[in-house]
C-alpha cells in the first residue's frame, strides 16, 4: 500500500506530500461509530479511502453549487445529524480551491482543516478517518476554498453483493505523459481497493480531474482497466490537483444513494 511518509513541514519535493515514498502494508483501522474502515495516513488531514461495515451503505451528497467551507461543513454534520448519523459517519470529503497551492499555503490550508474537523469530532484518535478529494476547478465562481462534496455511511436498505467505499483522490507520482502518469494512477488506485477489499465490481463512479487529456488515453489507460464499471463511464473535471507542481489526479467511490443538496439542510434524492 502507497503510504505517505509523515512531514512536519510539508516541504521537498511535493509529489511526496501526496503519495506514498516507501512501499509498506496498509494500515487499516476500523471506525467503529462511523461503521466503516479506512486506510491510516498517519500525520495526514485525510486517510487513504474507507469501506462501509457489512449491513452499511454510502451515501454521496453534492451541492447543486459548491459552498464556502466553513458552510459547508456545518452542511454536512447536519446533513448526517438529520439522516440520524453521527459525525463520525461521514467518510468522505470532496473540496474545490480557486488555484492550486505552493507547498507552504497547502501546509497552512490543511492545518485549519484538520483543526476544524478535530472540532466537529471527526477524528480517531490522532488519525483523520474521512478520505478527501482537494482540485482547483476551472470555475469562476470558486473564490475559496469549496465544499462540493461529502459521503457518509447509513444502514443498507437494500441488501447486495456490492461493498460501499470512496477513496481519496490520487494525482500522478511524478510528471510524465498522460499515459504514464495514468498508469502510475491507476495502479494506485488498485492497491487501495484491494487494501480495502474491494473491486471494480463495486464502483460507481470514476472521477478524473486535469486538464491535458484526450479520450483515447483515458479508454485506453482507465476504461480498458476499469471492468464492468467502465459501462459508467468516466466524470471528467477540467481541474488541478491542490499543489502547484502536479496535474492530474482520479478517485473512485461505490455509494448506493446519490444526493442533490439545495442547501445546507435540504436534499433530494436521485
Amino acid at each position: 500500500m502507497t503510504q505517505v511518509t509523515p512531514r512536519s513541514d510539508w516541504g521537498g519535493d511535493p509529489r511526496r506530500t501526496l503519495l506514498r515514498e516507501v512501499n509498506e502494508p496498509a494500515r487499516i483501522i476500523h471506525n467503529d461509530q462511523g461503521n466503516y474502515r479506512f486506510i491510516a495516513l498517519d500525520g495526514r488531514p485525510f486517510s487513504g479511502g474507507a469501506v462501509a461495515d457489512p449491513g452499511y451503505d454510502i451515501v454521496h451528497a453534492r451541492f447543486v453549487r459548491p459552498v464556502p467551507l466553513e458552510q459547508g461543513l456545518k452542511a454536512a454534520e447536519r446533513v448526517v445529524a438529520e439522516a440520524g448519523r453521527p459525525v463520525l459517519a461521514l467518510a468522505g470529503f470532496e473540496l474545490r480551491i480557486p488555484a492550486p497551492m505552493t507547498i507552504d499555503a497547502f501546509a497552512t490550508f490543511n492545518q485549519g482543516y484538520v483543526e476544524r474537523l478535530r472540532e466537529l469530532g471527526l477524528h480517531v484518535d490522532a488519525l483523520m478517518p474521512a478520505a478527501r478529494t482537494n482540485v482547483a476547478v476551472a470555475a469562476p465562481d470558486i473564490t475559496e476554498p469549496s465544499l462540493y462534496a461529502l459521503s457518509y455511511t447509513t444502514p443498507t436498505v437494500i441488501q447486495g453483493d456490492r461493498k460501499a467505499f470512496v477513496l481519496s483522490g490520487i494525482p500522478e507520482e511524478e510528471r510524465s505523459d498522460p499515459a504514464t502518469m495514468l498508469d502510475s494512477i491507476m495502479n494506485a488506485i488498485l492497491e487501495r481497493m484491494t487494501a480495502l477489499e474491494v473491486s471494480w465490481d463495486d464502483v460507481t463512479e470514476i472521477q478524473i480531474y486535469g486538464v491535458e487529456l484526450t479520450q483515447p488515453v483515458i479508454e485506453d489507460r482507465v476504461l480498458r482497466r476499469a471492468g464492468r464499471a467502465a459501462v459508467q463511464g468516466i466524470h471528467w473535471f477540467p481541474a488541478l490537483p491542490p499543489i502547484d507542481s502536479l496535474t492530474l489526479e482520479v478517485d473512485v467511490r461505490g455509494a448506493g444513494t446519490q444526493l442533490i443538496l439545495e442547501s445546507g439542510d435540504a436534499a433530494r434524492s436521485h
